[in-house]
This record gives structure tokens, sequence and C-alpha cells, in this order.
């Protein structure tokens, strides 16, 4: 479980996308739990599904069906940085300074609203530009499931790049009516949860309708670039600075892991005795032998 093996690596390579197993059990149930901070699981929101109407959820604050990263509880910190995923995306991408572009937790409830999308890429929001092709690939996107996904629970669908490879980039979003040939062959993503998608930003998806009569799906958009594209990636973690769950994060983390939030690694120019001595004030709780080691 959570091993990503050479046939992964080449099925994304042919396809630009592969799924695979990512977390155990306890891992799953470790994540779920920390969710559960952010928005109710299934059998509360069923008790008082007025309580997350929107039109009342708006006035009191109680719907809330998305969070971002960094968050409150270790586990789904951990998980955004999985190491199988930070080696398949340093594989894929060829260097090891990458840094976490968008870490996007959210949940869909049966009965809430419509979840249909049209076929698209994902680069609208990633980029002012448009993606190179996945041999030149700067910024890798994947989803986390960490519920079972079946087909009535809005699984994500995808198309092979073997039918779309020759398509053009634009128009980003294709329809139904549009582009049949496309839509022949999608295919769900019906996972146990655990499971991840590692997809592109080449690779035609889409979201679908939550068709169960109950019942919810919890998932995560992540995604890795390299640190030296400016021109990609929706998020920079410096706004976060001073946030409980940033102070925590960077306390907690590894010095690996925080490069991923813009933090300088081990080595960096930055460092000097004042600057270990500064940070270290700043975040008590931070191993900094490190950073100072590695002072020359």
């Amino acid at each position: 479980m959570g091993t990503i093996r050479e046939a992964d690596h080449q099925h994304w390579r042919e396809h630009g996308y592969v799924v695979v197993p990512l977390l155990d059990d306890d891992q799953v149930r470790a994540t779920v739990e920390n969710i559960h901070e952010y928005m109710p699981p299934w059998e509360e929101y069923a008790r008082h599904p007025r309580w997350y109407e929107e039109s009342v959820a708006a006035k009191s604050g109680r719907l809330r069906t998305f969070a971002t990263f960094p968050f409150v509880g270790d586990a789904l910190n951990e998980t955004t940085l999985h190491p199988e995923l930070i080696a398949f995306a340093e594989r894929v991408i060829g260097t090891d300074r990458l840094m976490l572009s968008h870490g996007q937790l959210g949940g869909k409830y049966a009965g809430t609203r419509d979840f249909e999308q049209q076929l698209h890429l994902d680069y609208g929001n990633n980029t002012l530009v448009c993606p190179p092709p996945d041999d030149e690939i700067v910024d890798l996107p994947a989803i986390i499931y960490y519920t079972d996904v079946t087909v009535d629970l809005s699984p994500t669908y995808v198309v092979s790049q073997k039918f779309t490879r020759d398509l053009p980039r634009e128009p980003r979003f294709h329809t139904r009516e549009g582009s049949p040939e496309v839509y022949a062959h999608e295919v769900p993503v019906v996972v146990p949860a655990g499971s991840v998608l590692i997809y592109s930003m080449n690779t035609f998806h889409r979201g679908s309708a939550l068709t169960a009569s109950e019942g919810l799906r919890y998932a995560q958009n992540i995604g890795f670039k390299r640190v030296d594209t400016p021109w990609c990636g929706q998020v920079t973690f410096q706004h976060d600075g001073g946030s409980p769950e940033m102070n925590h994060f960077l306390e907690h983390a590894t010095p690996r892991q925080r490069e991923f939030v813009g933090f300088p690694r081990v080595g960096d120019a930055y460092w000097n005795k004042s600057t270990v001595a500064n940070v270290g004030a700043r975040y008590p709780g931070m191993d900094m032998s490190p950073y100072l080691a590695a002072i020359s």
C-alpha cells in the first residue's frame, strides 16, 4: 500500500494520468478525523440539513465544504506532502526544487447541489499562459480521495491522452454535444478511500454529479511546481505567515517539508547566525540545528 511502481510511472507517461493506492486504513481514519474539524460527517449533516442550507449558512457561518493547506491536523498536512507524491513529482518534473502550488480540501454532500462539470484542462486557474508538453512538465496536479468513491458519489472522469494528445489546448472546455468523440473515451475514477489520481495539466477530466440519495465525498486537490516558475501555481503561502495553522505546520515539519511552502532550504544563502536566531525566536518549537549546522 502506498508504493508507486515503475508501471505506474509508465501509465502516467502513456495516458497522462494514473490511479494508485496511497494511504492505509489508519492514515485514512486519521485524515478523516482531521477533516471533521472543518466539515461534518454525513450523519451529522443528515440530522441537521437546514443548518447547512446556503441561505442559512451564509448568515450563521455553518456551511463549510472547503479548506486549504495548512490544516489544524497533522494527518492532513502529512498526506498533502506525502513522500510518495513528492518522489513522483520530482521524477516527472526532473528536479527536487519544488513547491506546493495548492492544497485544497473539499467535501461534496448528497442533495446539496449539482457537481456536474464539462471535460476540461486545469491550467486555466494555474497559469496565465499554457502548459508545456508533459515531457517538459513544470507542475503536477493530483486528487487524493479520503472516502470511497462509487459511480454515484461524484467520481472524477478522466480521458487518456492517447485520445486527446493532438487536440489543441484551447478551448480548455469541451461540451458533450460538441465533442462526443472525447466523451466516448472518458472513464470514472471509482476507487477506495486512500487512493490518488495523479494527472497532468494536459489531461482532460471533469467532476460528475453526486446522484446518491445519501453520503458524501471528501477529496483534496494538490499540486507541485518548480520553484523557478513564477508564471504558474495557484497560491503563495507567505500570506499564511502568523496563522496558528502555519506556525504549527512549520514547527512540526521537516526542513524538506518546509521548502514546499517557500521556506529557505538548509544551506540557502539566506541563513546566517543572525537569521537562524531570529527565525528560531519566531518559531520557538522549531529545531534550528540543521540550518545552523549548514552555515559555513
